[in-house]
């Protein structure tokens, strides 16, 4: 009996059903479209603060199908998945429609997004989010791509499209920049 991932069965793992979606398979699309929805939204809302981030994740899945056909490591797939809502934002952000705010933490207007059991911030994470606002475009997302899942160097390389030791530079300059803008508002 072939398993489908939304009949209520113990679920498909990852690599299966990226296999099952390059194959056209609806049932295994739809399940790897549920399962990263809401942290594709949590990403989307924090590269570009839209709070209609929907069409932007939509777009994302959009050609994640299309595109998914032509992935050939399906181990991949999540790194895959997250440079091409990288590219979506950036376009979003250079056609002009997006410069009005880079970054806000979730805010009431992403209720439907935001963890339900997710604490209100405390001051030392309000004053990162705004060391973070302050940092350069490049530097903010690097770090942000990071901490999410805390993912390791080889991850960020290949979701950047950079080298390994690239990816421990341009962290290492993004983290002094943040503990600089830090201290620097500990001293006011």
């Amino acid at each position: 009996m072939d398993r489908s991932p939304c009949d209520g069965t113990t679920p498909l793992p990852l690599e299966e059903l990226v296999l099952r979606g390059r194959s056209g398979d609806r049932p295994a699309l739809t399940e790897l479209i549920r399962r990263y929805q809401t942290r594709m939204a949590r990403f989307v809302i924090g590269q570009t603060g839209e709070n209609h981030y929907e069409d932007l994740c939509q777009t994302v899945f959009v050609k994640m199908v299309l595109a998914l056909p032509r992935l050939r490591a399906t181990d991949r797939f999540e790194s895959w998945l997250f440079q091409i809502a990288r590219n979506v934002c950036r376009d979003h952000l250079r056609a002009g429609q997006g410069w009005r705010r880079l970054f806000v933490p979730l805010g009431p207007e992403s209720e439907g997004v935001a963890a339900d059991s997710a604490p209100a911030p405390k001051e030392d994470e309000k004053s990162l989010g705004r060391g973070l606002a302050q940092l350069p475009p490049e530097q903010r997302r690097l770090l942000e791509l990071s901490l999410e899942q805390k993912r390791s160097h080889e991850e960020l390389a290949a979701m950047t499209s950079t080298s390994v030791s690239a990816v421990k530079s341009r962290l290492f300059r993004a983290r002094e920049n943040l503990r600089g803008i830090l201290l620097a508002g500990d001293r006011k």
